[in-house]
């Protein structure tokens, strides 16, 4: 997974039972195309662990009460979280994985897999999720999950990208 680095937020991602695939594991940051590598392919090292959270909420806190929620948050994630074979797996339970630091204005590139029935996305600055999941899954289809992967699930109703472009 690959992230254009300017700071400010963090990524969170909610992979219920997907998996990532690092494409530049071999470094932290590509000097020569400027992408910096999330994911190294071997650990969580880079991660913490956080449910759905309102990080605006979250920075509010005190930093010893911050540290504390992110301490539990994180032991947590690392029961359901783990690397097999270089890829990050997640096994649809517990916290969602967050990047120890903030990005702004990046581009992020991803490659996953996924399981039937899996629900789950990648939450972009807290908010919206970009949701991944199984289209074939007909108990969802009463809530898009016919239209594909890709949508911005937390925008309104018929808001621009609520829905995809493209079946994927």
């Amino acid at each position: 997974m690959n992230l254009h680095l300017n700071h400010r937020l963090p990524l969170c991602v909610a992979l219920c039972l997907a998996a990532f695939t690092p494409s530049h594991a071999q470094d932290a940051t590509d000097t020569q195309s400027g992408w910096t590598t999330l994911f190294n392919g071997k650990d969580l090292n880079g991660w913490h662990g956080q449910p759905h959270f309102d990080p605006y909420k979250l920075a509010e806190l005190s930093d010893d009460e911050r540290a504390t929620k992110i301490e539990a948050w994180t032991a947590d994630a690392k029961t359901h979280w783990s690397v097999e074979d270089g890829e990050l797996v997640n096994d649809g339970h517990g916290a969602y994985l967050t990047t120890d630091e903030d990005y702004s204005d990046y581009e992020l590139k991803l490659e996953y897999r996924t399981v039937a029935k899996a629900d789950s996305g990648i939450y972009l600055k807290g908010t919206p999720q970009v949701q991944i999941w199984d289209t074939t899954d007909e108990a969802k289809f009463n809530i898009g999950a016919n239209l594909g992967s890709g949508a911005l699930w937390n925008n309104s109703p018929n808001a621009p990208g609520k829905d995809p472009l493209v079946l994927a």
